[in-house]
């Protein structure tokens, strides 16, 4: 298979002094466990994925401005207070967005590899100007006075047929990023590709899974996975030398309406061919956004159904990929008007409970406030049963986000959220809890 690798050294960083971090006060909890601190400046930043490092915390977001939108990075120490920030950007042309996926720590090496999308201009066509999807990979060097990109990959899978395919024309399709992870000297990439995975007419999203060497020079394999209509790579892991991805996939329903389930496959390291496959889902659309290791096996989290009916949910099967249920986070159950929420990401205690964070959607507080997406923090135990008197939201009026979680070794957590601070001002976020999972109040 014919592949094109593109090492362009265009990738740009630009450190800049922001606004200062703004932190709340409490009258209820301990200070020295808990803090809330907002990153950003007059653009638009959006919390996209956290690490925690030995001497703090490395978080991932894009920032907006007028033209473009650019990988946004800011390391903080352990209470939470800016070290430094900057972009990193593919600005080959002006208007390119940039927007990350994750982030993958090789903490060995102090160095990040981050994987997203890239989108700008073509320039292998005579069409007007239209922007086409490209991954876009970075090696991070991070110290804690500042960071360098030492490495970058802007790639899009070319897609040859077979000589059966007699009108068939080989070429370059539209690829975004969406996971990364270091294997041995080599990474494994999850993405997408807009390519029929079967039929050469058809132009339908497929997974993408590659193995390339950690200085993106070679290729060892390349897979390209469709199973229905549009499938997406979402999130990969690896547990105790066992390795996964996670994907959202699209069925046809009996009137042909298509519906989204919960793909996850263990794949082989050294081939990349598939070990075991199952499916999770339900009669709705059922959007997973990550995959995690717990004990002793393997949780999901994401949201089911559409409209007002929508809610986080969680799965929970072992590393065998056994049938499990997707299990709906309904809150309040003891009224018919359950709140409307989204799930993110989630983390497991070491008694087996899990908080999952995501967003509860518009809804009206007990003083008839009306309210849009607040941060949402859900403990359930060990079989997805919430704990209602432990359920906990917060923001403004305006619109706001949780997006990553990690659970640290002494049973803090943090949360990294996106805060809208009203017409276009909005920053990104960290929230650091107690070992009950308390946060900050307004």
């Amino acid at each position: 298979m014919n592949r094109r690798l593109h090492l362009p050294l265009l990738c740009v960083l630009s450190i800049a002094c922001l606004f200062g971090c703004m932190s709340e006060d409490s009258n209820s909890l301990d200070q020295s466990e808990i803090f809330i601190k907002y990153y950003g400046s007059e653009s638009e930043e959006k919390a996209i994925d956290l690490l925690e490092l030995s001497d703090g915390f490395l978080l991932l977001g894009s920032r907006t401005d007028v033209d473009n939108s650019d990988y946004y990075l800011v390391r903080t120490d352990t209470a939470g207070n800016r070290l430094w920030e900057g972009v990193i950007n593919n600005d080959d042309t002006t208007g390119t967005i940039d927007i990350p996926s994750k982030m993958y720590l090789d903490e060995t090496n102090q160095k990040v590899f981050i994987v997203g999308t890239s989108s700008f201009d073509r320039d292998d066509d005579n069409l007007d100007k239209i922007l086409v999807d490209h991954l876009f990979l970075v090696d991070v060097d991070i110290s804690s006075t500042g960071f360098t990109v030492s490495n970058s990959l802007v790639y899009r899978y070319f897609d040859s047929r077979s000589s059966s395919d007699l009108n068939y024309v080989p070429q370059y399709k539209e690829t975004s990023g969406a996971d990364v992870l270091l294997s041995g000297d080599d990474l494994i990439v999850l993405g997408s590709v807009v390519a029929g995975s079967n039929d050469p007419a058809d132009a339908d999203n497929s997974i993408l899974l590659m193995k390339i060497s950690r200085d993106f020079a070679t290729t060892d394999w390349e897979r390209i996975k469709g199973f229905s209509e549009d499938d997406f790579g979402k999130s990969l892991l690896e547990a105790d030398g066992r390795y996964f991805y996670m994907a959202s996939i699209t069925s046809s329903g009996s009137i042909g309406v298509g519906l989204v389930d919960v793909m996850v496959e263990e794949f082989n390291i050294v081939s990349g061919n598939e070990d075991n496959k199952v499916e999770y889902g339900t009669t709705d659309n059922d959007e997973a956004t990550n995959i995690v290791y717990t004990n002793p096996g393997i949780a999901i989290v994401g949201t089911t159904g559409s409209g007002s009916s929508q809610f986080a949910f969680l799965i929970r099967t072992t590393r065998g990929l056994g049938v499990a249920d997707i299990e709906p986070l309904t809150y309040p159950r003891s009224t018919s008007e359950n709140w409307n929420t989204v799930g993110s990401d989630v983390v497991q205690t070491s008694s087996g409970d899990y908080f999952v964070v995501g967003n509860v959607n518009s809804f009206s507080d007990a003083d008839a406030d009306p309210r849009e997406d607040e941060i949402l923090l859900i403990r359930t135990n060990g079989v997805g049963e919430v704990y209602e008197e432990e359920v906990q939201e917060y923001g403004s009026v305006q619109s706001d986000a949780g997006n990553a979680i990690i659970r640290r070794a002494d049973g803090t957590m943090v949360i990294a959220a996106t805060v809208h601070f009203g017409g276009s001002a909005t920053m990104m976020s960290l929230m650091k809890t107690n070992k009950n999972g308390e946060f900050l109040k307004n």
